[in-house]
């Protein structure tokens, strides 16, 4: 009868605790509220200047994201419908022109549209077409919930939310922080001032790469936007501090204009995005020369290399759906043998977001010496991820299990060979995309697997040749690679003696002071 008794008194107490605290935390988020109106706030727009940055394309593993210019930038919320549409226009400016990303460096000043409304995310394309992106939705509608007016109006819906004390001795202030949960995962904390305005927001999206990566948002210079709300007219977001790779910033927004409560803020869904399903995982393979096969099927090809006892797969991009769907490719063509190396061109996340699900496989990943510390730290290493988790997070890591001891760097050069099959990485010199990126040359068919360098079309224009092209025909002569092959990991193989007639006259404009073309 004690037991029960204290048990019941122990529940009782417990209870009693989480009520006063839930109570605490309601009575900070309604001064909040009153502080920036957000229960009268329906929808908000902003206009912007500023600059963005492309997550996962910095030049070197340790650098900074590489940055262009915001010519514009408009976002409009729409709190009701759960929906928004985000439209910027960026410029290169004088930003330096290193690093990847998809259009980088910036010619012009391209046009990007995104929206989500519920469960649904597209875009527009070049031609101002919609194009349905299945698996944005979730993450782009949690970020409504991070907005200033946002924040207070999820927390409010979550019984559990949490407050707390967060003194800063450096500036010696202390500040209220609230904790929610919302869509059934994704956690968010706030740090509210003693004008109870919100000043930083930390939280985490699912990511391939950095696991539960952390993002934080920070709020400065509100001013009041009519109907008795508040906005800030300041917005910095960046990755948060992590214990090796420190911050990375992402966004940078000057407001010049914010409006409440706007007419018609919730888009339209196209009817081909409404009905649009999750695109189908899909490898196709392809024999380039005995024993060699490319795996393609998507935006990014791998290519499986037979030896006498084993596997060696180039590349794994993307995630761990991609590199499973590889690797059961790669053993259908190849029975009967363990996958024992991958090889990595470069730590962009497109290229490196699926070599966790092959050192889950157990498979050795070779890659350069720069990312060394990276890969063993982060990419390959225990971080949580319990937004999405992966295969190689179900292992436990043991000294003989898969982490960062399955890892074989190289400065220059890296052989794997068994007497029947050679496959050699080579370290790319004078490229700006990537410090790290590395070629991979099969001397046996005479095939040179590349990423992100082209080959051009044949019969492309000098002035029109990517720079990256002829940063890899520099090095094609300089390590003086005999080529029967191009096989790109973006696009379809195509012959060496077109990449000569096509990237050979804007490599001589080059070395002659000739205009060439942008990376």
């Amino acid at each position: 009868m004690r037991y029960k008794l204290g048990t019941t008194l122990f529940v009782l107490s417990t209870l009693m605790a989480v009520s006063a605290a839930a109570q605490d935390a309601r009575s900070v988020l309604q001064a909040a509220d009153r502080a920036i109106g957000a229960s009268a706030v329906n929808s908000v727009q902003y206009d912007a200047t500023g600059w963005i940055r492309f997550l996962g394309q910095n030049f070197t593993a340790d650098q900074d994201w590489n940055r262009v210019d915001l010519q514009s930038y408009t976002h409009t919320i729409d709190y009701g419908s759960r929906s928004a549409r985000e439209e910027y226009v960026r410029v290169q400016g004088n930003n330096p022109r290193i690093g990847g990303g998809a259009g980088f460096p910036i010619q012009g000043a391209p046009r990007t549209t995104n929206f989500v409304s519920g469960n649904v995310a597209w875009t527009l394309n070049a031609q101002g077409q919609p194009q349905a992106q299945v698996d944005q939705a979730e993450v782009r509608q949690f970020m409504l919930w991070v907005s200033p007016h946002g924040f207070i109006k999820a927390a409010q819906q979550d019984a559990n939310a949490s407050v707390s004390d967060r003194h800063f001795v450096r500036t010696g202030r202390t500040l209220k922080v609230i904790g929610f949960t919302t869509m059934g995962k994704y956690r968010a904390t706030g740090e509210f001032n003693d004008q109870n305005l919100l000043e930083r927001v930390v939280t985490w999206i699912p990511n391939p790469v950095m696991g539960d990566l952390q993002v934080e948002i920070r709020y400065s210079e509100y001013r009041d936007v009519g109907s008795g709300a508040k906005f800030p007219f300041h917005i910095h977001v960046h990755q948060g501090d992590h214990p090796f790779l420190g911050g990375r910033n992402f966004m940078d927004l000057t407001i010049s204009k914010a409006s409440v409560n706007v007419a018609n803020a919730a888009p339209t869904v196209p009817d081909a995005v409404r009905t649009a399903k999750a695109a189908a995982v899909n490898v196709t393979t392809t024999q380039l020369a005995p024993g060699v096969w490319l795996l393609a099927g998507g935006s990014h090809n791998s290519v499986a290399v037979e030896f006498r006892d084993y596997i060696t797969v180039i590349e794994g991009p993307l995630d761990d759906d991609r590199s499973n769907a590889v690797m059961a490719a790669a053993k259908k063509v190849i029975p009967n043998k363990p996958i024992r190396y991958l090889v990595n061109t470069h730590h962009h996340w497109d290229h490196s977001g699926g070599i966790r699900a092959f050192a889950a496989e157990g498979a050795t990943i070779v890659t350069h010496e720069s990312n060394k510390d990276f890969y063993e730290r982060i990419v390959l290493a225990p971080q949580p991820r319990s937004l999405s988790p992966d295969r190689l997070s179900k292992f436990p890591f043991a000294t003989t299990g898969p982490g960062p001891q399955r890892l074989e760097t190289y400065a220059e050069r890296h052989a794997i060979s068994d007497g029947t099959q050679t496959v050699i990485s080579y370290h790319v010199e004078g490229l700006n995309h990537a410090g790290d990126m590395g070629i991979v040359y099969l001397p046996g068919p005479k095939l040179l697997v590349s990423a992100d360098m082209g080959p051009p079309a044949a019969g492309t224009p000098a002035a029109n040749v990517n720079a990256n092209a002829v940063a890899l025909y520099n090095n094609i002569r300089r390590l003086r690679l005999d080529i029967g092959q191009h096989v790109p990991i973006h696009g379809n193989p195509s012959s060496h003696a077109d990449f000569e007639k096509t990237v050979g006259p804007a490599a001589a404009q080059q070395q002659t002071g000739g205009a060439g073309g942008g990376n």
